[in-house]
């Protein structure tokens, strides 16, 4: 059986293949996929009541964001405070975080790469969440061309 774990989008140049990756659909799938395991082994709780999940790009994408992306007053070391505290689940991210993923980049005009973050609500589900995020992102490729 063949599982398509992400869309992914080959853009072919005259000397490269750069694979982009946005794990917005990883979210749903995933959740799913718990529920149906915690289901099936007769687990009363559902994906909710483990983890907290969340998208995002990589850090940088938001601290060097254009400012006219970035609400009023913030300054960067705001900035990686609020995306640490995004990624440990303290607080929900911000509607204007979409608009930096969205954003493409004027050098390249590509949207960045999105991760899915999956946050334990309790240390016994560390491991589990190691794991799942192992398995999501196993499908890396590096290659160089001559």
């Amino acid at each position: 059986m063949k599982i398509p774990i992400h869309s992914t989008t080959d853009l072919i140049t005259n000397s490269s293949t750069v694979i982009f990756t946005y794990s917005e659909g990883s979210e749903k799938a995933l959740v799913e996929m718990i529920n149906e395991l915690f289901k099936t082994f007769h687990i009363y709780k559902k994906c909710e009541d483990v983890f907290d999940t969340v998208i995002l790009a990589e850090e940088e994408h938001y601290t060097e964001a254009p400012e006219k992306l970035l609400p009023e007053g913030l300054d960067q070391e705001d900035v990686i405070q609020l995306y640490r505290d995004v990624t440990t689940g303290k607080v929900p991210k911000p509607d204007w975080f979409k608009d930096v993923e969205d954003h493409e980049d004027s050098y390249d005009y590509y949207t960045p790469s999105t991760f899915l973050h999956l946050i334990p609500k309790s240390p016994e589900y560390n491991q589990l969440a190691l794991l799942i995020d192992r398995f999501l992102y196993s499908t890396d490729h590096e290659a160089t061309r001559d």
